[in-house]
């Protein structure tokens, strides 16, 4: 063959090869781009003792929230420990959700994409946020089913009718890269109110029961802050809850007690709500009476689901109105995936970053709080980045000054199985034979025995209750005269307490009422620290003091 003729035959040989390699490599690419990839640990555990009844109706909707993953987490949490250590240059130096989201949250470029493939997916996004954690979709079981792989079904357990995905969602891979969790499969798991009737609790028309707002003030001291013209003024409080509050009931309860009604918005979440909920009233009566001063903003879900929680947990934190924030919702960490623990943890390190103290009940199931025999503690104030509230049992004389204070029995306190021991939780008592190297509950105490309780005006009428629902929001209107009196916020509530119960900085004054009776069940309480009452219940005038 002429060399001339070898020419063309060469070059179309590579023309096909290049053709070929184009196509196989295209290929490859294309099955890269919609390999699907599990995100795992998304499944209830309760469906392994759960009655399959049938497969859900395909037309059902659904919200889902979807959270995303932060750039890099052990980046931010040393950063987040540098905000709060005396000796770094970046010492409260908080950031804004701006600030978050540019430095530390998914990129703007990952987000975008999220978003876009849910919505070419059929789903209807509902509410983006600035920080770019979180996503809200709305769709029906068939869309989801699609979009997500798995197959959702009705169950049965204990009597309790649900449904539930069957198995962890899938993803393109590249979506399921920065894709953190997804929530709102499930109607199973909802928070709970950490709160408990008095036993002999009645309608009263006149006097109502319990301790009173000005008998609290007394014997934990919230006079002197008042008296020095500490109220709160200037700080703004979020009250994370499900339902709403009718505003005649609160606006009764400050009234009776001569207590100026504070300024208080709603902002909706996961859709508007009629339903009025003790658990809200409560929650912004005691907060209020505490530090009328200050502005409350209560986010209220439509319903206590977890995914509608999320989207209230991040909705506060992308907000960023607030520099104190209280719930008294919770459930057994056990009982959630770790998905979505993992996803919240991302929401409160936020909060952490830009300065926000977030107080969470601790339970009022003792030592077990799945309600069986499991040592377990309650969500979310098992968060390292959350303050948890446990309880105790007060006792006062005619006066209002302390007869006694003892370990509630109720009060929820143990070692989270999720979340390890953050650095800020160190000094006499920590390190106990319990102690494994996780996360341990509570942090500090506050009245919650039923027996001991608080009265409450709902629906017209007088009742008392207890439970460790009255110590979350009394601490976060703690925190609001301490944010005052310091000028700015000082941050979340861990490094502060911990600060102040290892003498850093040194201490003038006994910040904690220790107690060293009682128990919750399996841990009891000791001299310092310990897991039903933490470091123990405040004088509040003293930890202003120390904190100046």
């Amino acid at each position: 063959m002429k060399q001339s003729d070898f020419r063309p035959i060469f070059w179309a040989a590579v023309a096909v090869a290049v053709f070929v390699f184009g196509c196989k490599a295209s290929e490859a690419d294309s099955q890269d781009v919609h390999a699907r990839v599990a995100i795992h640990h998304h499944t209830l555990s309760a469906l392994h003792r759960s009655k399959f009844v049938g497969e859900a109706s395909r037309k059902q909707e659904l919200d889902l929230s979807v959270a995303l993953k932060i750039a890099d987490p052990a980046a931010f949490n040393q950063r987040i420990e540098q905000f709060y250590d005396p000796a770094s240059p970046l010492y409260l130096q908080f950031l804004t959700p701006v600030q978050f989201a540019d430095a530390f949250g998914p990129s703007q470029g990952n987000y975008d994409t999220v978003v876009d493939f849910l919505r070419d997916s059929g789903l209807q996004v509902t509410t983006i946020y600035p920080n770019r954690l979180l996503i809200d979709v709305r769709g029906s079981v068939a869309q989801v089913e699609d979009v997500f792989g798995v197959k959702i079904n009705n169950y049965t357990k204990d009597n309790v009718a649900f449904f539930a995905n069957d198995r962890d969602p899938v993803l393109p891979a590249p979506i399921a890269s920065v894709v953190a969790s997804i929530r709102g499969m499930e109607n199973y798991l909802e928070l709970h109110r950490h709160i408990r009737l008095h036993s002999s609790a009645r309608h009263l028309s006149r006097t109502p029961p319990g301790y009173s707002p000005q008998q609290i003030a007394t014997a934990y001291d919230f006079n002197s802050s008042y008296t020095n013209g500490i109220t709160g003024r200037g700080q703004t409080v979020a009250i994370a809850t499900a339902y709403g509050f009718s505003g005649s009931d609160v606006s009764s309860f400050w009234s009776y007690y001569g207590i100026r009604a504070p300024k208080v918005s709603t902002v909706a979440v996961g859709g508007s709500t009629r339903f009025i909920d003790v658990e809200t009233t409560l929650d912004l009566e005691r907060a209020g009476a505490m530090a009328n001063g200050a502005t409350f903003v209560v986010y209220e879900a439509a319903s206590p689901l977890l995914s509608t929680f999320e989207s209230v947990y991040n909705k506060i934190v992308a907000d960023n109105k607030a520099s104190v924030v209280t719930t008294s919702w919770g459930l057994c960490e056990q009982q959630m995936p770790s998905a979505y623990l993992t996803a919240d943890s991302y929401i409160f390190a936020e909060a952490a970053a830009q300065g926000q103290a977030w107080f969470a009940a601790s339970g009022d199931d003792g030592s077990n709080d799945c309600g069986n025999s499991t040592l377990a503690a309650d969500y979310p104030s098992s968060d390292p980045n959350v303050g948890a509230v446990g309880g105790t049992s007060l006792s006062l004389d005619s006066s209002g000054a302390i007869l006694s204070e003892t370990a509630w029995s109720g009060s929820g306190g143990g070692l989270s199985v999720v979340f390890k021991q953050p650095s800020y939780q160190t000094g006499f008592g920590v390190d106990n034979s319990y102690s494994n190297g996780m996360r341990q509950t509570s942090d500090v105490a506050f009245n919650a025995d039923p027996s001991t309780g608080y009265s409450v005006y709902y629906r017209r009428s007088w009742w008392e209750y207890g439970g460790t629902s009255f110590g979350a929001p009394q601490w976060a209107a703690i925190f609001a005269l301490v944010n005052q009196a310091h000028g700015s916020r000082i941050g979340m509530a861990g490094p502060t307490l911990y600060g102040l119960a290892n003498n850093n900085p040194p201490q003038t004054n006994l910040a904690f009422h220790d107690t060293s009776v009682g128990n919750n069940g399996y841990y009891s309480s000791a001299s310092s620290w310990d897991y039903p009452t933490g470091w123990g219940s405040p004088d509040v005038w003293n930890i202003m003091r120390d904190l100046q």
